[in-house]
């Protein structure tokens, strides 16, 4: 038989008490990464732009 409690069972035992973290290192990670991340993303758009250029000059020339 089980056992019956006055909560429902979603509701977990709060964690215990801990002092404030400190997140600036994990937000660091995260700028870095997005900076990295927007210039493959410069790079990557500049060298299909300079396809696409090289492309069409090519096609005007023939």
């Amino acid at each position: 038989m089980a056992a019956h409690t006055s909560f429902p069972v979603t509701v977990r035992p709060a964690r215990p008490a801990r002092g404030p973290e400190d997140h600036s290192v994990r937000s660091a990670v995260a700028v870095v990464l997005a900076g990295i991340v927007l210039v493959a993303l410069l790079v990557g758009g500049g060298a299909m732009l300079a396809t696409v250029v090289d492309l069409a000059s090519w096609a005007g020339a023939a």
